[in-house]
């Protein structure tokens, strides 16, 4: 995986570290996660610089989303690119619905913020949008998931960085 990142920090060089960071973040799969590993164990950036922009990153790509992306639906199915996109985001979600549905807000944070594959803040907001849930609220529970998530990889990215000598 960090030769993953590694390539893709590779290929945005010439870009400010921040961005860097940012950009990472607001990828699906990668999300915060990445923007952390990136930041602090290739680009050796500040802990506190990296938080902030890999958490700025996260919630800028799913925060409309959220807000847009149901009301926009029926026109972005019209697209065979886009409808298959959709499908791929929801058919992801619906599997993975059935502890937000649960638990339901402190689900969808606990959620998004256990650093594990398929979870994370896309597939919280996919999750919240499949079982209809308030905006407001989701967006709280998926921003709070992002901070936990962002300590958690904070943390496994030092004890990386540690462990490589770095």
């Amino acid at each position: 995986m960090q030769d993953f990142i590694g390539g893709l920090v590779d290929a945005l060089r010439g870009l400010p570290p921040q961005a860097i960071v940012f950009i990472i973040s607001a990828l699906p799969v990668l999300e915060l996660r990445g923007g952390v590993i990136a930041g602090i164990n290739i680009l050796q950036r500040p802990v506190a610089e990296v938080f902030v922009w890999a958490f700025l990153g996260n919630i800028a790509s799913v925060t409309p989303l959220l807000l847009f992306l149901e009301p926009l639906e029926g026109v972005l199915r019209r697209n065979r690119a886009t409808r298959f996109l959709l499908d791929w985001f929801f058919r992801r979600a619906e599997k993975r619905k059935a502890s937000v549905e649960r638990w339901g807000y402190l689900g969808l944070w606990l959620f998004v913020a256990i650093p594990a594959p398929v979870t994370g803040a896309w597939t919280g907001t996919a999750v919240a949008l499949l079982l209809g849930l308030r905006r407001g609220p989701a967006l709280a529970a998926i921003y709070a998931g992002v901070v936990t998530a962002g300590f958690i990889m904070t943390i496994v990215a030092q004890i990386i960085k540690a462990a490589l000598g770095q």
